[in-house]
């Protein structure tokens, strides 16, 4: 009796080993991300004083002038897309560092079909335009540092995680464009770009929230991130139309491939 207890328990050991050993999970350390967000901006419009405009309507011979004002608070966003490398320090801590593209553009526009542009004055007048909108797209070069922390070890298809990152960003190039309402008055296109402020070549953004990761880590797998708030420092303006205190928010996806497999973390994994 004391021989099958001895084997039973052997047996029901071994059994355990086995189990534990077919739990144990494996993670490869480092990982390449392809990405791609966007970040939305709280902003108000810092106009130029060429600029003519006014907040009351008439009519004319039954003909509604549309002379209106500039919008006050622009729909502003950066749209960006980048990689990068994501390397497991810990069971619950990653870093990552890599190369981010993004584009940014502002628009003067009326909230009526056009806004007056002066473009020459005299003693006794002045000579404006109209225009229906001027824009600028600014694209940037970056380079992010972030850190993530997850809740748990285990890694589970859904695994929640907290991050911070930095981004250092600079200005690659700048396009400015103005739409006019008359196609006649395209002449003055240089007379108004030169009174078009040139954005800053250099701006640092901040920014904290949570992610969610779905898939096994030993296997591609895709983050979806949320962040508030986002925070851009810069010397001056960012943009020549954006005042300097920008706060937003923004969302990013990331799909990560594992590489150099033979590098892994190793979980043992308890019931």
């Amino acid at each position: 009796m004391k021989k099958l207890l001895i084997c039973f328990f052997c047996v029901l050991f071994t059994i355990l080993i086995q189990a534990q050993e077919e739990k144990t999970l494996t993670m490869p350390r480092l990982r390449l991300g392809i990405e791609a967000g966007v970040n939305s901006l709280f902003s108000q419009i810092n106009k130029p004083e060429m600029i003519r405009e006014s907040r009351y309507y008439y009519y004319d011979h039954d003909y509604d002038f549309h002379c209106g004002f500039v919008y006050d608070y622009p729909n502003s966003a950066f749209y960006n897309f980048g990689l990068k490398l994501d390397y497991m320090l810990h069971k619950r801590i990653a870093m990552s560092i890599g190369l981010r593209f993004s584009f940014y553009k502002a628009t003067l526009a009326s909230d009526r079909d056009y806004f007056l542009w002066k473009v020459s004055e005299t003693e006794t007048s002045s000579n404006y335009i109209k225009i229906n909108n001027i824009s600028q797209t600014n694209y940037y070069l970056g380079i992010p540092l972030e850190t993530r922390f997850f809740l748990t070890e285990k890694d589970y298809i859904v695994r929640t995680y907290f991050i911070i990152g930095t981004s250092f960003n600079f200005l690659v190039a700048t396009d400015n464009k103005v739409a006019f309402h008359n196609p006649e008055m395209e002449k003055y296109n240089s007379n108004v770009l030169k009174h078009i402020g040139n954005p800053n070549s250099f701006y640092c953004s901040f920014y904290g929230g949570f992610g969610l990761k779905f898939g096994k880590a030993n296997y591609p797998f895709g983050n979806v991130e949320f962040f508030f708030p986002v925070l851009n420092f810069e010397k001056d303006n960012i943009d020549a139309f954006i005042r300097s205190d920008v706060l937003g928010f923004g969302i990013r996806t990331t799909l990560h491939i594992p590489v150099i497999r033979k590098h892994i973390l190793t979980y043992s994994v308890t019931d």
